[in-house]
């Protein structure tokens, strides 16, 4: 389902991310396995959505800056996600509402993840600044 997404879409055409994407043969199936743990997370919300939910998806982007995904190709991903979801949550007949609330969930994702980014970059200026 979502390999084809990551080839098809803007992800795997980019250079630089299709090259992240398929350093090695197993990042893929890990890829996937990864998506199954988050929407899993996603709608059962761990802890209600509270501080270990945040902390995950902060983690989630402290991952994405150690493989080198640069902060551009975030908010496209995440594009990319919410639209082939709901895809095919319509071709499942799902009602318009259930994308309605994937997406804004996928947003608020967004948000702890490019926080990582803005973290991490804020170290970074810290320590050549003191």
């Amino acid at each position: 389902m979502h390999q084809q997404w990551l080839s098809t879409s803007i992800l795997g055409r980019d250079e630089e991310m299709n090259a992240i994407l398929n350093k090695t043969e197993a990042r893929i199936h890990r890829l996937h396995e990864t998506f199954i743990q988050w929407f899993h997370q996603m709608l059962t919300g761990i802890d209600y959505w509270g501080k270990t939910y945040a902390d995950y998806r902060w983690h989630i982007g402290l991952f994405h800056v150690k493989i080198g995904i640069a902060r551009q190709h975030v908010v496209p991903a995440m594009a990319v996600v919410v639209h082939e979801v709901g895809k095919e949550l319509k071709a499942d007949g799902k009602p318009e509402e259930l994308k309605e609330v994937l997406g804004r969930i996928c947003l608020i994702d967004l948000a702890f993840i490019k926080q990582a980014y803005v973290e991490v970059s804020s170290s970074a200026v810290l320590r050549e600044t003191g």
